[in-house]
């Protein structure tokens, strides 16, 4: 999966010889918290606004910078599926970001990549 994610083997390498400093980590996890909490604030309004559509182009930002990909979309589509499907991280997000927020969010992904 990761050299799909990647495009090829070679950039795949290259992402893992090229570790992205621990504290860049540490601000971009927060940063896609943050991004989070906005869409699960955003629960209940239609995944095709573009103010949802606009936080979720933040997330495929940060998603680029965090794992060194020029496009983070297959990742994302298949991250969506999960947060749709995946009871298991439902609940533990659904505790964090509240009920359902896990699934809209999914939703939200998937239509900004469609």
């Amino acid at each position: 999966k990761i050299v799909e994610w990647y495009g090829s083997k070679e950039k795949a390498m290259e992402a893992q010889k090229n570790p992205t400093d621990a504290g860049l980590v540490t601000a971009y996890q927060k940063r896609i918290t943050a991004v989070m909490q906005k869409l699960a604030d955003k629960m209940g309004t239609d995944v095709n606004d573009m103010g949802v559509k606009e936080i979720v182009g933040e997330y495929d930002f940060v998603a680029k910078q965090l794992y060194q990909m020029d496009d983070v979309s297959a990742l994302m589509k298949e991250l969506a599926a999960a947060y749709q499907t995946n009871e298991t991280m439902q609940k533990v997000q659904d505790s964090i970001y509240g009920d359902g927020a896990t699934a809209y969010i999914g939703q939200a992904i998937q239509a900004f990549y469609a």
